[in-house]
């Protein structure tokens, strides 16, 4: 469990911290509130290493475990050092935040106060109820869904091969191993990962992916934190309404139980539709950005992520008020960033095929 915590920290945390002390950065006029920014970025940490994994896997294989985190590590220190004001403006947030909520409270009648405790106790009980019913059940349940296992395979081959072949033609190994799907490298990357980071004899012991299981109630959390917000911009107890409908949902609760992918790639198609809105709205740099890169990142993860980003990029263009030939321009950039962000892989496997198996396989690339 140590280990879990120190791989959850490093990856879901810290590089997403990082990441969020960029946007700060680059949020200058502050449309966008600080609290909101990080909320969003909570979600960069893990997708941001499995597509430095992916490009490393495919550029560099057959190297060792050392130096695929290395570079991983490093990357992440460099922007950190580049980004030392936006840790600055965290802080400042941070504070400037919490100095508003008791300010605001205190402006609160002892009738206003009693509501206020009320409310907010009612939602840290439901969270901590959802959290202390399905969290530790979840992480004693093996993997034995379809997809699970099929991306955990895949994991698990790209960390034995140190490399992501693509190829039309495969002779299955001794092992019979043998795969062609739908299934694209991005959640199955986050096991490869977590092995990398793990010691060989933890590598063999029965709960050595927890890291690997824990994603999707990461970002079943990160999803209802969103709604959240959301909801309770437009009011409070449709807020709450909202948490308790989502936490007694059975198919919500299935899919983290199951350790299914849905969550980590529903975020992403969410916030790629959230900064669609405020790039049509605002037109500013930061919006037009995120826009791109959370489009990216859904298609990195699914198919249909794919798909919903040509149609963020179809409705830019017809909604946005520019005249044409910058909508074309915005429109061609977005693209670029899009493809950019892990999804090269959809034209190497129209080219070069997306057959997958262990060792005995005729490379293409």
């Amino acid at each position: 469990m140590i280990a879990f915590l120190l791989k959850f920290l490093l990856t879901g945390i810290l590089f997403s911290v990082i990441t969020a002390s960029v946007l700060l950065v680059f949020n200058s006029q502050r449309k966008y509130t600080a609290f909101e920014l990080i909320l969003y970025s909570l979600g960069f940490g893990p997708v941001i290493t499995v597509l430095l994994l992916y490009y490393l896997l495919l550029l560099f294989p057959r190297q060792s475990n050392t130096f695929y985190m290395s570079v991983v590590i490093v990357f992440f220190s460099l922007i950190g050092i580049l980004s030392w004001r936006g840790f600055l403006l965290l802080i400042r947030n941070t504070r400037e935040w919490f100095g508003t909520i008791r300010e605001r409270r205190k402006t609160l009648t002892p009738l206003g106060k009693f509501k206020s405790s009320s409310y907010w106790s009612a939602v840290l009980v439901l969270l901590a109820t959802f959290l202390i019913l399905y969290l530790p059940t979840a992480f004693r349940i093996p993997i034995e869904q379809h997809d699970a296992l099929v991306y955990g395979n895949l994991g698990k081959m790209y960390y034995n091969q140190k490399a992501i072949p693509y190829t039309k033609y495969m002779i299955p190994d001794r092992n019979g191993f043998y795969f062609q799907g739908s299934q694209k490298p991005s959640f199955s990357l986050l096991l490869t990962w977590e092995m990398m980071l793990n010691s060989k004899p933890l590598n063999r012991e029965k709960d050595f992916d927890l890291f690997y299981r824990s994603t999707t109630i990461y970002y079943g959390l990160l999803i209802i934190a969103v709604m959240f917000l959301w909801l309770y911009r437009k009011s409070p107890h449709l807020a709450l309404l909202g948490l308790l409908v989502i936490i007694c949902s059975y198919g919500f609760v299935a899919m983290l139980m199951n350790y299914h992918l849905d969550t980590y790639r529903i975020f992403f198609l969410v916030m790629s539709w959230i900064w669609l809105g405020y790039t049509i709205k605002n037109r500013d740099k930061l919006s037009y950005f995120l826009l791109a890169v959370f489009s990216g990142f859904a298609g990195f993860t699914h198919p249909i992520g794919l798909a919903v980003a040509l149609i963020n990029m179809l409705a830019l263009f017809l909604f946005d008020e520019s005249k044409w030939y910058i909508r074309i321009v915005k429109v061609a950039g977005i693209a670029l960033i899009i493809l950019v962000l892990g999804n090269f892989h959809y034209l190497l496997e129209i080219f070069y095929g997306s057959l997958s198996g262990y060792s005995s396989y005729v490379p293409a690339l």
